[in-house]
């Protein structure tokens, strides 16, 4: 009878311990989750790209850039960061696209230069 009376003891151990576990797990996903960073130096460390899109303002054939204003990232397109001097991929004809165009561009992270406003562009697309 000895035996039985230490099993159920060790069932409701087992229960309350699964629980207990289960509800940390649940909080600490929920903190996680919460103390994610938003910020645009994150975001930048990124090495697949950032996406925004922008408005052609002029085009340089000569340096093969393009200006452009409105750039705003896609996760807060309410927020236009000004004008930015962009320089495409090698692949992109800079006159396939004309001041007035919205275009979409994934920006390289490492060639992003905030305090000259200039960017190296890994891939641009028109909208």
């Amino acid at each position: 009878m000895k035996t039985t009376k230490d099993k159920k003891d060790n069932t409701f151990l087992y229960i309350i311990s699964t629980l207990s576990f289960v509800l940390l797990g649940i909080i600490l996903t929920t903190v996680i989750d919460q103390t994610k960073s938003k910020d645009v130096r994150t975001r930048a460390s990124a090495t697949t790209g950032i996406n925004a899109t922008a408005v052609v303002t002029a085009i340089d054939s000569e340096t093969n850039t393009i200006t452009v204003n409105q750039l705003a990232f896609n996760s807060n397109e309410n927020k236009a960061l000004g004008s930015w001097v962009i320089t495409p991929p090698s692949s992109f004809v800079v006159s396939s696209v004309i001041p007035g165009n919205t275009i979409a561009i994934k920006i390289d992270p490492t060639h992003f230069d905030i305090q000259n406003h200039t960017i190296t562009v890994k891939e641009i697309k028109k909208k």
